[in-house]
């Protein structure tokens, strides 16, 4: 697969997307009700931090979840506006790798190592999604006039995506191992998709969430509930073909966003930290110079260095403070709980669709020609 077009641009512009998502990942999480466990559990659920937690006879105070998850605030407000972007990296995996461990060890169904894990280490190892709209970059140029394009498309900014993806190819694959082999009843369990969808849609309405209007269709409808159950083992099985061709990598990517929503909006099955991943496959660059069009030296201007530094480092350390104060500054990221893991994939259903459509259009168009 040759590298994408505009993978600078598209690396730094999805290096902001990556930091807001987290951001509003973490305001929805509540982290400081972990405080109230006992320190035992940690030692026993946490095997690196083990001796670390067995000597203590009390609970973590709640002052040492709102210093970490602080610390992890600053660092990603750091890593928005691209200052010292690799450290910020760094400490975005370090920190938000522990505050992970610590949720993961009250739930262990929780599925954010993409968000988490990979796209960080990624990115640390290639240290490329600086190199444009960042505070480095600007940096870098104003000591010696050395730019770099957004419409550059050197392999190494299509790196982090590439890996990204075969993770992903990997993890699918896996899935529809163990739904067909691994004790999974997908192929020998005909009504699984039917009581799947009325168990979900029971579930719904215990929580108060919006209910799946097809549920009884597709529990009655023996054609569509099959069909629904070998087309999800045929995608998960299959999308490793992502890989050989960006035609087939759009094709299953809009499909997967499909999948995810369908299961989000209606199954009550959320993996939302997963989404940010797929955001590495848009072209972030086409779109922002359709809206905002602008001149090649987007930082040529007036800006002090130095000034720029402390607004920075100010703003990063104010929010970081601010976070853990109960105050409104969380409440702004997910507008007072209405962007919360579920109804964030109402606009990507619909987004989804169209994407997924204009890519068969596009598969159809090239087969005839």
């Amino acid at each position: 697969m040759m590298p994408d077009q505009n993978a600078a641009g598209n690396l730094g512009l999805f290096r902001i997307i990556f930091s807001f998502f987290y951001i509003w990942h973490l305001s929805t999480q509540f982290f400081e009700n972990l405080s109230g466990l006992p320190s035992i559990h940690w030692s026993h659920n946490l095997y690196l931090l083990r001796y670390f937690f067995k000597d203590l006879g009390e609970p973590l105070p709640i002052a040492f979840f709102n210093i970490l998850e602080s610390c992890l605030i600053v660092a990603l407000v750091l890593l928005l506006f691209g200052y010292k972007t690799r450290i910020a990296t760094f400490l975005v995996l370090v920190l938000g790798g522990l505050v992970e461990a610590l949720h993961t060890a009250t739930d262990i169904q929780r599925a954010t190592v993409i968000l988490t894990f990979y796209i960080p280490l990624f990115m640390l190892i290639t240290n490329r999604w600086g190199d444009t709209y960042s505070a480095d970059s600007f940096l870098e140029y104003c000591k010696s006039g050395t730019y770099i394009s957004p419409s550059e498309s050197y392999w190494i900014y299509s790196l982090p995506a590439r890996s990204v993806l075969i993770v992903l190819s990997v993890l699918f694959f896996s899935s529809a191992v163990f739904k067909i082999s691994l004790g999974g009843q997908w192929l020998v369990y005909p009504e699984l998709i039917s009581n799947l969808v009325l168990h979900r849609t029971i579930k719904s309405a215990v929580l108060g969430l919006p209910l799946n209007p097809l549920a009884p269709f597709i529990s009655q409808t023996p054609v569509l509930h099959h069909s629904l159950r070998i087309t999800t083992l045929l995608f998960e099985g299959f999308f490793f073909l992502s890989l050989f061709s960006r035609t087939l990598r759009d094709f299953f990517v809009s499909l997967a966003l499909i999948f995810h929503s369908f299961n989000a909006i209606w199954l009550a099955v959320t993996f939302t930290s997963v989404l940010i991943g797929y955001g590495l496959f848009i072209d972030w660059e086409a779109l922002k110079e359709n809206i905002w069009p602008q001149q090649k030296h987007y930082w040529q201007n007036n800006i002090d260095p130095n000034i720029l530094i402390f607004g920075i480092l100010f703003l990063s350390i104010l929010i970081g403070i601010l976070w853990s104060q109960d105050i409104i500054i969380q409440r702004l990221f997910n507008l007072d709980g209405l962007i919360n893991v579920s109804t964030i994939w109402y606009p990507v259903f619909p987004f989804s669709l169209c994407w997924f459509a204009v890519n068969v259009i596009k598969m159809f168009k090239k087969e005839w020609n």
